[in-house]
Parts: C-alpha cells; sequence; structure tokens
C-alpha cells in the first residue's frame, strides 16, 4: 500500500496524517511541539515528529518504506541551516525518503486554495505567513515579522490598553472588567503584578488564553477593543501584501487567493478575520480572502499527494475531507 504523508508540526502539537493516493486518511497520530525553536533540546523535536509519523504510519498498517512522498511542514523552519538539520535528520534516521521540508506556515496554502499558489496567513497563539508564486518560488515571515501577532498579539495590545488607562495615559475600556473577571483577579494592578511579579509569574500560554475576551469585547462596540482588533487584521494583511510581492503573485492575473486559518481567524464571525479582509485591498490589489476548509495538516497531505505525483482532483480532496479524524483531534 502506497502512502503520502502530511507532517504539521508546531508549538502546542505536532499531527501526522498518512493518506492513500485516493486521498482518503489511512492513518492519524499526533504527539507534542516538534519546534526545534521551542523545545529543550532538538532531539526532543525530532522524537515527536518521527514518533508520530510511526504511528500515524502504523495506524494505517503499513512502514517506513510504504511512503511514496512527505511532506514536512515543521515550525522553526527559518534560516537555512533550520532546514539543513531537519535534511541531515531524515538522511540518517529515514534514508531514501522523498520529501520536502518547509516552515508549517506553507500548511495551510492548499486549505484554501488546492493549485497550491496563493497566501497563508496563519492566526494561532501567534502567526505565520507563508506564500507560493505561479511560479514556485516561496517566502515565509519567519523572524521577519516585526510586530506581535496572533492570540499573543490580541492580549498583550489589550493589557497595554488597559494598563495605560489606570494610569491615565489612555481612553478607559471596558477590556479592562473584561480581563479582571476572566482572570479573575480585583484589580488591574493585580492584573499587571500577576504577569510581572518576580515569583512564579503567568506566563504567555496564560496570557494567550483571553483572546476570545478580547474579540468578544470588540464585538460588543468597545472603541479600544475594536482598535486592536483592526490594528491586528491590518498587521496581517500588511505581511500578506509582502509575502505576495516577495513571490510574484502581485502580478499574477486574476485574484490572489489569501488563505485565513488558526484560531483567532477560524471563525467566520471573526472580527480579526473581518479586519484582515478589510484592509486587504489596500495591501495586496487583488486579494480574495478564504477561510481554510481544512486543518493544516490536510494542507501537508495535499503537498505531498501533489509533490508525489497525484493530481489533486476534486474526487480527492473530497475523500481526504470525509475521512479527516474528528474535530476534537485536531484541538489543541
Amino acid at each position: 500500500m502506497t502512502i503520502y504523508l502530511g507532517i504539521d508540526a508546531g508549538n502546542s502539537k505536532t499531527v501526522v496524517l498518512a493518506c492513500l493516493a485516493s486521498g482518503k486518511v489511512a492513518g492519524a497520530a499526533r504527539a507534542v511541539c516538534g519546534d526545534i525553536y521551542g523545545v529543550a533540546g532538538e532531539a526532543a523535536a525530532v522524537a515527536a515528529v518521527l514518533g508520530a509519523a510511526d504511528s500515524a504510519l502504523a495506524d494505517a498498517g503499513v512502514k517506513r518504506r510504504d511512503v511514496a512522498s512527505a511532506a514536512f511542514r515543521l515550525a522553526g523552519i527559518d534560516w537555512p541551516e533550520d532546514r539543513q538539520f531537519w535534511d541531515d535528520v531524515l538522511a540518517t534516521e529515514w534514508p531514501g525518503l522523498t520529501r520536502s521540508i518547509l516552515n508549517d506556515g506553507y500548511a495551510a496554502i492548499r486549505c484554501g486554495a488546492p493549485s497550491g499558489v496563493g497566501v497563508a496567513v496563519n492566526a494561532g497563539t501567534n502567526s505565520a505567513v507563508a506564500a507560493r508564486g505561479p511560479d514556485g518560488a516561496t517566502w515565509d515571515m519567519g523572524w521577519w515579522g516585526q510586530h506581535a501577532m496572533g492570540a499573543f498579539g490580541l492580549v498583550s495590545e489589550s493589557f497595554k490598553a488597559v494598563f495605560l488607562a489606570e494610569v491615565g495615559a489612555a481612553p478607559p475600556t471596558a477590556l479592562a472588567s473584561a480581563l479582571l473577571h476572566f482572570y479573575g483577579v480585583p484589580d488591574v494592578k493585580e492584573l499587571n503584578h500577576m504577569f510581572t511579579r518576580r515569583r512564579n509569574p503567568a506566563g504567555q500560554a496564560e496570557k494567550v488564553r483571553a483572546a476570545r475576551v478580547v474579540t468578544e469585547t470588540a464585538k460588543g462596540g468597545d472603541p479600544v477593543a475594536v482598535g486592536v482588533v483592526n490594528e491586528q487584521g491590518r498587521r496581517l494583511a500588511f505581511y500578506a501584501g509582502i509575502a505576495a510581492r516577495q513571490t510574484g503573485l502581485d502580478r499574477m492575473d486574476g485574484p490572489v487567493p489569501v488563505v485565513m486559518s488558526g484560531s483567532v481567524l477560524a471563525d467566520r464571525d471573526s472580527p480579526v478575520a473581518a479586519a484582515l479582509a478589510g484592509h486587504l485591498p489596500e495591501m495586496l490589489p487583488g486579494a480574495e480572502p478564504r477561510h481554510a476548509t481544512l486543518p493544516p495538516v490536510a494542507g501537508a497531505a495535499l503537498d505531498a499527494l501533489a509533490e508525489g505525483g497525484v493530481t489533486l482532483s476534486p474526487e480527492v480532496i473530497t475523500r481526504l475531507t470525509a475521512t479527516l479524524p474528528p474535530p476534537s483531534f485536531f484541538q489543541t
């Protein structure tokens, strides 16, 4: 049985799908963080990624030798030496494997643009932007991103607004009471202390949990929250425009797909997605915002199929979609 392997490794989890040429998902597995920047040692990331790949193959009842093509979409592929690291690992641990290795931002492109040509904008815990042009040129934001985005950006900017308001240096905002209620603290001083105290301060994981508080407050019409959300959309559109120009998409005939994915953008009523779509025309004329219809790992699986010579017909995509694990499998 010939298998095509899609791997999506991020900071929250690593997910793998093992598919047949028909598109049917024959096996799936998940593991912990697979980002070489996000773990205590590189060996832990390797163990997570390869361990999940082997588990997905076992779930499908096949061996490594049955893999025709694998698409590794890994957080932490930011510089040439990062890709070389994984290339060396795979050459040693899985010799003979036909594979591609790219940043995880690329995984979402085919989730809304089956051709694989377009821009992917992912806003989850943080953000990732990647693009593939009509001639195959690629570009991803990596460390070129100079603004806090995703859930971390939403909440960080909201904290800034609340703390400045508390000392009379910014307008009052309903974000203050909403965040105090969410974290169960009595006042803004204690909220600030919670995240900055010397011993056992709350960390990023605790901060990003409040992203929905920010978006719901914006939906309620609070001007400060609306401003925070609008700025997040503007920043994401800004980098989408850069990605398009770096890959020649801005010169492409016809609309340029901009695929939106990640927890901050996924909901159809996401105010950040609406803000992103609103700013795209000025940043990338001809942009066509699209919500991802599949989880990013499915985009990696479609990459593996396409790179392995499989035509991505509507039937293949429909079959893959119909045989995905349940939504709970992909939840962080």
